[in-house]
């Protein structure tokens, strides 16, 4: 739809900028429109009066001095505007009041005895101008009422176009005479109902340049979604076109407008075209050959379309998607259309890249031009559901796909897009010869890829996605093909896989067989630095879907160096795919394809050799560059001796790897990784190549932990089937990091998006003692700055060391120097002083160690903690056996031994159990012993699984089903689990009695401490399992301990929630019953509660009926032993005072009658009664025949009933207690 503006952009600029020596340039034809402008410049009187105004009005005057025209415009500004003023205002008013109306019904205009036209041609100046503005507000009036279609005024005055010029001459002084009555948005809408509406609205914007953005602002606010379907749209394009056309600086600013509001996208698009029109005249006017870069029109045509169908905004991508939609159904010749005109400014710019094209070579320098365009197209097919023309669009497009880029990035890029279009767009090979080509052209990138990949430096090359389509096409994946092409485009796609067809075939027939594609991609080198910043599709992308398929087992082609090598290449930020590709090579090594897959073939798995060499290799040499070798300072340590010796296992690990050798624990070595030069990021070790070595050593403990999964969950069906795969050994495991791996991947989680979570998963199935909430929790503490600046220096070596620890108690500020230097010190490098650290810690146990160093060694231990946990603890557990005679040597213990039997831990020296922060860590040691105890039980029971035969017992007929006897195996598992636990709670409970120097003082306050840790501990071991506290409790403890557990363990309120003291009660145990009735009167004061009054109420009776049944003797131990439970009871429930009470009255009956009962009563027992402790006096003591007789155990205890009485009438009823 070609527009022309009756203003010259020249002239307009001109008149914006008031440049009259330009104006004074141009031909009288030009500066026609803008006269009344010019004409009222001359007249008005100036506020300015320099020279240069002076001079530019005469300027002026001389450009009007030879124009007829000019009397007339003088003519219609000599007339009273005042008095016309008042006049419009009547009108308008008039206006409102009927409502639009007729023409015979105005103020401006009386006796029109003539036409309309006719009276504007015989009139004076003041009458063409009331004529004008009685029509133009008649319109205006008219225009407010509502109206189905498009209103079009009829009249003869702007229709006629003889009378255009001097109609917009008395329009525009008009409104400048009277802007407050006639503002120009509301006067150019009106203007869009009446014939020459576009020009007289140009024209009206030219003579008041100022008014351009609130003109234009008006029309497109007031515009419709869709402009082309509507006459009035058109209009409305047409009026908004011109004026940009008249002011083109203005016209990207309209456009913006246009997609902000969501309206007029035909304007957006005539714009946009206009804009590129207007950029290749002026670069071909300067003699520039750029203008064919953009196919023979300048513009961001491309690059508009493309942000507005791919907008983050989801309405004005719907909006545009409905133009492009309606559009089609007009006919593609029809030349109004807006689309029309974009399709074939399109198709122009293929044409024009298609010139460069020679011997299908397409040049660098329209690579990237040519890739925005393929990708345009893509879009407008998926998103707005363009249908590509069969003779303008389809050879075109295809013709430029299979061109031949150079091999560059763009090249790359280029390819990939077309690839991606041939499945986007399946109509270009609709054809028998399109496809001919499109064969032709995969087959060329297949047999370039290699040199593309090389030439072009770029990591992501176009042969990954080929692989990745041929494996999908391969499988019947259509849908993930779909994925993947929208992924690469950065758009949705909708293609239905039923259109596939044709490019199916080229893949799996003529191009790539599925032996073919196997082969191709184990050759395909791996991604180096492969990391989740690097975009595109990959080779690694390939491998896996061809792992997941089951491609590689099929055709019996290795796969495990690849994957290898791409683990050692990788770094971070971690590849995504890379655990999914690990976890599907775990399964294609174990797992059959298929549910009955005898006869399958299988992956080989990593040896334990290349994963040595890997882990052989320090983590630490990526933190080497912030270590610096001073003189000051202590010899640097060996930072990877601790993966290369971990000590002699016991039974399973009897083998011994060779860089374990020559390197203890205990030697301190230079490690030229730490020192003043730096180790470059790609290290080699035993011809591996190893990237990053933390990424490499995380993906590989990955892999082992899912391997040792995989394997575990599935041994009985391997068995079934009669297959022995590889198991790796605990001495591989034994010399892995795991711990300090996982402390380094939490920190940086961000960095191992997809690894974190699935690893912590595994360590908490085969290494709970690994992943204890106190580990994530604990935060070392910093270093006492005040001692790092004490003289003397203290050498930090195994002998130093130790000396100072042998010395701890006479000389504690040596080593609490040494113990803050050590705490300075990154972990890996305190780690070869871990063996002196752990072998003298019996030297700290010695009395008059001051407390300060006992806690700094503790947390020195913590630190060491976090790099090599599991070497450490064997450490300490055999540096704290206690010392055995020399007659009776032992051997050292492994770790081995203390899995087997965690109690180890606890038959260290008895000192321990008076020492709180050694203690500490005990308890520590002692609760990740006993989680590895629980999961070594598990795994073996996992590694030896019943077969499915019956099992037939010697000298008997039944046979016992393999289920029953998996059933039996499991509880002796839990039975063993359970006798270790509560042997362990045991021994805690023998170390938190009371010895005869701690009833007050310091000893007082250090069993405190360690009753604490103690219970701690247990309110832990309660809490994971009920069924312990229960066995514990059945098996009993001393008396004297019942109250401190009950008010340290706060879980012991299970006890009365699992209700199983009455289970305790009913034993036929007396000692056991009593146990129960103590338990229950601590239990009561400490958890007052409805359940614990019905225990409380059931351990009465049965004191009650015990009381009836026993004899004498028993009858005596329970009421002795009972009276003080009694009164706590009381205290707790004052409800049962009455139960209470008669038990007592019982009580003393019973003791009344077996005191009138024995055979010598004595004359005491009546008058000592408040004193059942009775001692006689010093004096009767010395005289044999004065000293009385013994008061008898029946007087005695009748003493304490009475006095138990009062306690328990003072405890419940006379106290200021509410309940």
């Amino acid at each position: 739809m070609p527009v022309t503006s009756p203003v010259s952009p020249r002239v307009f600029k001109a008149i914006e900028k008031s440049d009259i020596h330009t104006l004074a340039c141009c031909r009288e034809e030009e500066i026609r429109a803008i006269l009344p402008c010019l004409v009222r410049m001359s007249l008005i009187a100036p506020l300015d009066h320099s020279e240069e105004c002076i001079a530019g009005r005469k300027v002026i005057l001389r450009i009007l001095s030879g124009i007829e025209v000019v009397n007339s415009l003088v003519a219609l500004l000599s007339i009273d505007f005042p008095a016309l003023e008042i006049d419009v205002k009547k009108e308008q008013q008039l206006r409102q009041k009927l409502g639009g109306g007729s023409q015979n019904e105005s103020v401006l205009v009386q006796n029109l005895a003539n036409g309309l036209a006719l009276e504007f041609e015989c009139s004076d100046p003041t009458r063409r101008l009331r004529l004008l503005l009685s029509e133009l507000l008649l319109v205006m009036a008219q225009i407010r009422d509502p109206h189905q279609d498009f209103y079009h005024k009829s009249s003869e005055l702007f229709d006629n176009p003889c009378y255009l010029e001097e109609v917009s001459d008395v329009l525009c002084i008009a409104l400048a005479e009277l802007p407050a009555l006639l503002p120009p948005a509301e006067v150019a809408e009106a203007l869009l109902h009446v014939t020459n509406g576009p020009t007289l609205i140009a024209r009206m914007v030219a003579n008041q340049p100022d008014c351009f953005r609130e003109v234009v602002t008006g029309l497109v606010m007031s515009g419709d979604k869709q402009d082309e379907d509507t006459p009035g749209g058109l209009l409305r394009l047409q009026a908004v076109r011109t004026l940009c056309q008249m002011n083109p600086s203005q016209a990207l600013n309209v456009r913006a407008l246009c997609v902000e509001q969501c309206r007029m996208p035909g304007l957006a698009v005539y714009l946009t075209l206009d804009a590129g029109k207007a950029g290749s005249g002026v670069a071909g006017s300067s003699g520039s050959v750029g203008s064919s870069v953009y196919g023979g029109e300048g513009g961001d045509a491309v690059s508009f379309i493309t942000g507005l169908l791919l907008s983050h905004n989801h309405q004005q991508r719907t909006w545009f998607a409905h133009f492009v939609k309606s559009g089609q159904r007009r006919k593609y010749e029809q030349q109004a259309s807006a689309l029309a005109a974009l399709r074939t400014d399109l198709s122009e710019r293929l044409r024009n890249l298609l010139l460069f094209n020679s011997n299908d070579t397409l040049p660098d320098s329209q690579v990237i031009h040519a890739t925005a365009l393929l990708r345009l197209y893509c879009a407008l097919k998926s998103l707005a559901n363009l249908k590509f023309s069969e003779d303008k669009e389809i050879g075109l497009l295809l013709q430029l796909v299979t061109c031949h880029p150079p091999p560059s990035a763009a090249g790359v890029r280029f390819v990939s897009t077309g690839l991606c279009m041939l499945i986007a767009c399946p109509s270009l090979i609709s054809s028998q010869e399109n496809e001919r080509k499109a064969s032709e052209w995969i087959k060329w990138l297949v047999k370039e890829e290699a040199y593309f990949a090389g030439a072009s430096g770029v990591s992501s090359s176009f042969g990954a996605m080929l692989l990745l389509m041929a494996i999908h096409f391969h499988v019947q994946q259509l849908s993930a093909i779909i994925e993947l092409v929208s992924a690469a485009l950065g758009m949705k796609v909708l293609t239905r896989a039923n259109n596939l067809s044709r490019i199916k075939y080229i893949f799996t027939h003529d191009v790539f067989t599925e032996q073919v594609v196997t082969a191709h991609a184990v050759k395909v080198p791996v991604t180096s630095g492969l990391n989740a910043n690097i975009p595109g599709f990959l080779p690694v992308h390939c491998v896996y879907h061809q792992l997941k398929s089951r491609m590689f087992t099929k055709h019996k082609v290795p796969i495990k160096d690849w994957i290898y090598n791409q683990i050692c290449a990788s770094v971070t930020p971690l590849h995504p795919v890379m655990p999914q590709l690990i976890e599907v090579y775990v399964n294609s090594i174990i797992l059959p394809a298929s549910k009955g897959g005898l006869s399958d073939t299988f992956n080989e798995p990593i040896s334990e050799e290349e994963i040595m060499s890997v882990f052989s290799q320090s983590i630490f040499t990526e933190k080497a560059s912030s270590l610096v070798n001073q003189s000051s300072k202590p010899p640097t340590l060996h930072a990877s001796a601790p993966f290369r010796n971990l000590g002699r296992r016991k039974s399973l690990l009897r083998e011994k790897s060779p860089f374990m050798s020559g390197v203890s624990a205990g030697h301190i070595m230079p490690s030229p990784s730490v020192r003043t030069h730096h180790r470059p990021s790609n290290t080699s070790c035993n011809g591996v190549n190893v990237t990053s070595v933390m990424t490499s050593q995380l993906l590989l403990l990955y892999y082992l932990l899912l391997y040792e999964d995989v394997r575990l969950n599935n041994t009985l069906q391997l068995l079934a089937n009669s297959r022995r795969i590889h198991s790796y050994s605990p001495h591989l495991f034994a010399q892995l990091p795991i711990r300090y791996l996982l402390s380094h991947a939490q920190k940086e989680q961000r960095l191992y998006a997809g690894l974190f979570s699935p690893l912590v998963k595994l360590l908490v199935s085969h290494y709970p003692q690994l992943c204890l909430v106190e580990d994530w929790l604990y935060q070392s503490p910093s270093a006492n700055s005040s001692l790092g600046i004490l003289p003397p220096p203290v050498p930090l070596d195994p002998q130093s060391v130790t000396k100072a620890m042998e010395d701890a108690a006479d000389k504690p500020g040596r080593l609490l120097i040494v113990l803050d230097r050590l705490m300075r010190m990154p972990p890996h490098q305190v780690w070869p002083l871990a063996a002196p650290i752990t072998a003298s810690i019996k030297c700290l146990l010695q009395p008059g160690v001051p407390r300060k160093v006992l806690d700094t060694y503790r947390q020195v231990w913590m630190r060491l903690n976090s790099l090599f946990p599991r070497r450490l603890w064997a450490m300490s557990v055999e540096g704290l056996q206690p010392e055995q005679p020399q007659s009776k040597l032992r051997k050292a213990l492994t770790e081995d031994d203390i899995i087997l039997d965690p109690l180890y831990v606890l038959r260290c020296d008895p000192r321990v159990n008076r020492c709180a922060p050694l203690l500490q860590l005990v308890i520590y040691m002692l609760q990740v012993y006993l989680l590895s105890s629980r999961t070594f039980l598990s795994q073996q029971m996992q590694n030896t699984p019943l077969v499915n035969t019956p099992h037939t017992p010697v000298g008997g007929n039944t046979t016992t089903p393999p289920q029953a006897l998996e059933e039996e195996r499991e509880k002796l598992r839990g039975a063993l689990v359970l006798t270790q636990e509560s042997a362990a709670v045991q021994i805690l409970l023998e170390a938190c009695l009371m010895n005869s120097d701690e009833k007050d003082g310091a000893g007082a306050l250090t069993l405190q401490e360690i009753r604490s840790v103690a219970c701690s501990f247990i309110h832990q071991a309660f809490l994971k399992d009920t069924t312990l506290a229960k066995l514990v409790h059945f098996q009993g403890y001393p008396g004297e301990l019942i109250g401190p557990v009950v008010r340290g363990v706060p879980s012991m309120h299970i006890a009365i929630g699992l209700n199983w003291i009455p289970e305790l009660l009913q034993l036929p145990d007396l000692d056991k019953q009593m146990f129960a009735v103590e338990l229950t009167s601590h239990l009561a004061l400490q958890n007052a509660m409805p359940s614990t009054l019905s225990i409380s109420r059931l351990a009465i009776n049965t004191l009650a009926t015990l009381l009836s049944v026993l004899g004498e003797e028993e009858r005596l131990s329970i009421m002795e032993a009972s009276l003080p439970s009694l009164v706590r009871i009381g205290r707790a429930f004052p409800s049962l005072i009455d139960d209470l009470l008669h038990l007592l009255v019982m009580y003393g009956r019973v003791g009344a009658a077996h005191s009138a009962l024995s055979t010598a009563p004595s004359p005491h027992s009546i008058a000592f009664l408040d004193k059942p402790d009775y001692e006689e006096d010093v004096a009767c003591e010395t005289i044999p025949w004065l000293r009385p007789r013994k008061v008898p155990q029946e007087d005695s205890l009748y003493a304490r009933i009475i006095s138990t009485f009062k306690e328990l009438v003072i405890a419940s009823t006379m106290t200021h207690n509410l309940y």
